[in-house]
């Protein structure tokens, strides 16, 4: 679409990495503002291992019910895009998730 329009491909590239930085700045991390009634004692403990992962920008943390590392929504923001493997703190909305089956529900702070 670029290359009939123009000849340059330094202006293509700067054009491709300008579009992405935007798409950056829109993403934003969840706010925590969300009420946290309906929630189970589980979930606010994964939320404020998460929170804590967050503020200390840490890609990773411990799932406090079941041990296993999560990664934050801190590192998908650092990745750019949704890799397709229905994470739970996923903040593009899971829209690259292929099998339906393995889309999770949101419970307004993350997929369970």
């Amino acid at each position: 679409m670029f290359n009939r329009n123009f000849q340059s491909k330094a202006f293509m590239g700067r054009s491709v990495l300008l579009l992405v930085r935007f798409h950056k700045l829109r993403v934003q991390m969840s706010s925590e503002e969300r009420s946290q009634l309906r929630l189970t004692e589980e979930e606010r403990s994964i939320h404020r291992a998460h929170r804590e992962a967050c503020e200390a920008k840490k890609q990773m943390y411990v799932d406090p019910s079941s041990g296993y590392k999560v990664f934050t929504e801190y590192a998908h923001l650092q990745r750019g895009k949704c890799c397709g493997s229905a994470c739970r703190h996923c903040p593009y909305g899971q829209v690259n998730v292929k099998d339906p089956a393995m889309k999770k529900r949101f419970n307004s702070l993350f997929y369970v």
